[in-house]
Formats: structure tokens, sequence, C-alpha cells
């Protein structure tokens, strides 16, 4: 039996509507690659009496959901290990690993960390953030320069993640630091938010898990 054109033709219509429905999705799934500019990784507000967190990209002027988001070492992000004992924790002198400088490089991701909570909002006018887990390749720190990188680690895998990799920083903070990865590939970055108001009454902690993808 010949189907009537009108069926082909509303057939086809829905065949063609399902086929952007799917690319639509599909583009709305694309992560959003970062790779150079300031970026604050780990962005903290407090609104409705909770914690959000977000990736502020001030190039772009963008807030981003961690998830949405992948944050890109390039090439140019390589880096030797000096001699001497202070660097010991990125391995030996010599070694090639791949670190996200804490002083500008226009031609790199410049990786921050920020907050901006009102005074008086939480206890102290402090939170917590800890490093919870890693997963990827190699090993990551996240330290500043200093007379000796060994004593200004805030974050490191290397040797373990412990309570030490918990740093607590200002309601209304904003750093930059050195975010060192010791092999390339891609790896998820566990972080946790937490803190109190300023009554003492804690707010819930956010963890969120964010994508680094070093290119060799």
């Amino acid at each position: 039996m010949r189907v009537p054109r009108r069926a082909l033709t509303v057939t086809g219509g829905i065949a063609a509507a399902l086929a952007c429905a799917s690319l639509a999705t599909a583009a709305a799934a694309a992560p959003t690659v970062i790779s150079r500019g300031h970026v604050d990784v780990v962005g903290v507000e407090v609104e409705g009496g909770a914690f959000q967190v977000h990736v502020h990209d001030e190039a772009g002027g963008a807030e981003h959901a961690p998830a949405d988001v992948v944050l890109e070492a390039l090439p140019g992000a390589a880096y030797t290990v000096p001699g001497g004992s202070c660097h010991a924790f990125l391995g030996s002198a010599g070694d090639t690993v791949h670190r996200l400088p804490q002083v500008q490089d226009a031609d790199l991701l410049w990786a921050g960390l920020s907050a901006h909570i009102d005074a008086g909002v939480l206890e102290n006018d402090t939170f917590t953030l800890s490093l919870d887990g890693v997963s990827g390749p190699g090993d990551f720190s996240v330290y500043q320069d200093g007379l000796c990188a060994t004593d200004t680690r805030l974050f490191d895998s290397g040797d373990g993640i412990d309570a030490s990799d918990t740093t607590e920083l200002d309601a209304h903070s904003h750093l930059h630091a050195n975010w060192a990865f010791t092999e390339p590939g891609t790896y998820t970055v566990s972080f946790t938010v937490s803190g109190s108001l300023a009554d003492g009454t804690p707010l819930p902690s956010v963890t969120e898990d964010y994508t680094f993808s070093v290119l060799p």
C-alpha cells in the first residue's frame, strides 16, 4: 500500500526535529575548554544560606559550574624541576613537570582561588578549602612561591591526601599559586568547601570535581 504523501512529510519532519534535538543536546553537553587567561578555579560565594561554588572566567566575565569546564594546561606549561630539597615534592632535579604558574603568563591559564562573601556572614569571616581526591596519571600540587616551596604547599597529593591538604581562606580572598602536575594526561581533582555561619551554624559542605587536561 502506498503511504500518503502527507504522512511522509510529517514523519520526515519528526525525524528532522529529533535530529536537531539530538544535536542541540550534544552541543549543550560539550564542556567549555579554558586554556588561557585569568580563571578563579574555585570561586566561592554564600547565597540563601548555602555555599555556591563556581569557576569564574575573568576573560569572558562568565561563571561556570565546575562540571561544565575543562581547564587546560598547554604544552608551554612544561617546567624543569630545580635542584635542591625545596622542590623535591615535584620530582627529581631536571625532571619535566607541568605547571600553571603563580605569576601571570599571557600564553597560559592563570589559575587562582577566590571568595566574595560579605563580612559578618561566616564565623571568623573564614572558610576551609580541602583537597579530597585526585584521579590522574600523576601527582597534583598547589604551592606558592617562597623561600622554600615545600613550606608553601597548599595541597599535595604526592604524599597522600590528609588533613594537611586543607587551607583556611578569608571570606573575601583572592590568591594565585602554582598548579603542578607531574605527568601529562587528564586529571579529576575534588575540592570541598566547608564552614559555618557567624552564629556557629554549620553550612552544608560542597564538593566539586574539576577536570584538568594537561597536554604533553
